[in-house]
């Protein structure tokens, strides 16, 4: 009995439902400092004053002459900046085609696809723009021949979705 007696007064413990949470407080000490670290800096960065970008200089006043920098390639630039203009221009009139036989309606369905479709050749152009500026091209010489002939038989009857002459032609 006197065992008994022992064990009423000793605290008996309960079996422990978690037994990782000793092992949890090792991580939580190293996310915890990390977390506020995390927060100051973002705290920082939003709180200090942003930078301007620097100023751009001041463009050349005209007519004055600039030696610097690469003048070649400024002159490239400007130069694509035409030649994409020069590519997309509408052409009235292809050469080594005879579009004055063709009545009104026949002439601008021939003109809505010839300036509406590339040349093959790789220049950029339209096929009407091909022939004009390169009337030795053999790729658009035989493309325009043949949708010149097909307007002409009556094959192609409509220009649907191709595009439109621009205002005053």
């Amino acid at each position: 009995m006197s065992s008994l007696r022992h064990m009423r007064g000793a605290r008996v413990r309960a079996p422990r439902r978690f037994p990782y949470h000793r092992r949890m407080r090792r991580p939580l000490r190293l996310l915890v400092p990390l977390g506020v670290v995390a927060v100051a800096v973002l705290a920082a960065i939003a709180v200090l004053p942003r930078r301007a970008p620097p100023p751009r200089p001041a463009a050349p006043a005209a007519g004055a002459v600039d030696t610097g920098g690469d003048v070649v390639a400024r002159a490239l630039d400007l130069a694509r900046g035409d030649s994409v203009r020069l590519r997309e221009l509408w052409v009235d009139d292809v050469p080594d085609l005879d579009l004055a036989a063709l009545s009104s309606g026949p002439r601008a369905i021939f003109l809505r696809i010839a300036n509406g479709r590339r040349c093959d050749c790789g220049c950029g152009y339209t096929l009407a723009g091909c022939r004009r500026f390169d009337p030795t091209c053999p790729v658009s010489g035989p493309r325009a021949q043949a949708l010149l002939d097909s307007v002409r038989d009556g094959r192609i009857a409509h220009a649907d979705g191709f595009t439109q002459p621009p205002a005053g032609r």
